[in-house]
């Protein structure tokens, strides 16, 4: 029954995770990535690089993967509900 629990939980916070990426609401995916850069720009300027940091994953990747995370929440909740219920 506390396993059900939790993978709904789990599940809905996969669920609103996702979503909040995927679509960048208020901005999530834009903040993440910025945060990303600047610190692959601090670690390259502490190794001494003069050329800079590489570039970063692109934001398509980071929003294809959090809608996977999305679409796999409601099931994983689904499944908690079976194993707390059932």
């Amino acid at each position: 029954m506390i396993a059900g629990i939790g993978l709904c939980a789990f599940g809905t916070a996969a669920f609103v995770w996702g979503a909040r990426y995927a679509f960048n609401l208020r901005g999530a995916t834009d903040r993440a990535l910025a945060r990303g850069s600047e610190i692959r720009a601090l670690a390259a300027a502490r190794r001494g690089e003069l050329g800079g940091a590489a570039a970063g994953p692109p934001p398509w990747r980071f929003r294809l993967r959090a809608g996977l995370v999305m679409a796999g929440g409601p099931p994983l909740a689904l499944l908690g509900l079976v194993l707390a219920l059932g």
